[in-house]
């Protein structure tokens, strides 16, 4: 028996499909209009759901319904060592985020803090592996329990801000997956996240977000992961 969605699917055209699968305008894929099937809609946090932006470009739109709960960082959140007001956050965060007709909210970042000049360890959990998947799963169970996927980011080895974009993280099969994977393991594991988004950062001279190593090998055959795979804005590289 084959659900609505692989129905869908099959009667999409070629063009459909890859209109879907990309960026239409800013946080918002492309819909399948010929066969009812909605855009869907993003927004970033884990702060609260941010305001809305016009669709070409970052200009906010600045109207009265933007107000969320301005909710604490990761970091602070990590000082609690409490899983139960991580789920509580991650709840509010999803219940604002669909009262803003959004369906993902790119969130939790759970990258693992290596360098104090990173200039995101606020959004981070914390140095400890262990710790960060344990909070970042409680975290993903409570946004997810609104309704609305969660997208942990960003993956992986991604730990500084200097070249973001183009650095190359060289780092040995035992390093990358005791201190740079296992907080990924244990949200989509624990967190059953239904997305997750790919970092900036080559690996070991590969773009994270055509690593086969890391999304085929370990993240889909290893992790059993189903989800959606997206890329940070603008971080696709090679689309043949």
């Amino acid at each position: 028996m084959w659900t609505k969605a692989e129905k869908l699917t099959a009667k999409l055209t070629l063009d459909e499909k890859i209109k879907m699968v990309h960026g239409a305008e800013l946080f918002q894929t492309k819909g399948g209009e010929r066969l009812g099937i909605p855009p869907l809609k993003m927004s970033d946090g884990p702060m609260g759901v941010r305001q809305e932006f016009h669709p070409a470009g970052w200009k906010p739109v600045e109207h009265s319904d933007d107000y969320v709960t301005y909710l604490p960082c990761n970091s602070a959140l990590a000082a609690t060592w409490n899983r139960d007001l991580a789920f509580e956050t991650g709840s509010v965060l999803g219940e604002e985020a669909r009262g803003r007709g959004k369906d993902v909210i790119l969130a939790p970042g759970i990258n693992i803090k290596r360098s104090p000049l990173c200039g995101r360890n606020f959004e981070y959990f914390s140095e400890d592996p262990y710790f960060s998947g344990k909070m970042a799963a409680a975290f993903i169970r409570g946004v997810e329990s609104q309704g609305i996927a969660a997208c942990p980011k960003h993956f992986a080895v991604n730990s500084q801000e200097l070249r973001r974009m183009a650095m190359n993280a060289v780092v040995d099969e035992r390093t990358l997956r005791e201190i740079y994977l296992t907080g990924f393991e244990t949200a989509i594991k624990e967190g059953k996240c239904r997305a997750l988004m790919t970092s900036y950062n080559q690996v070991n001279g590969i773009y994270a977000n055509e690593h086969p190593h890391l999304l085929k090998e370990i993240l889909r055959k290893e992790w059993g992961f189903c989800g959606a795979v997206i890329t940070d804005w603008g971080g696709s590289n090679d689309h043949c």
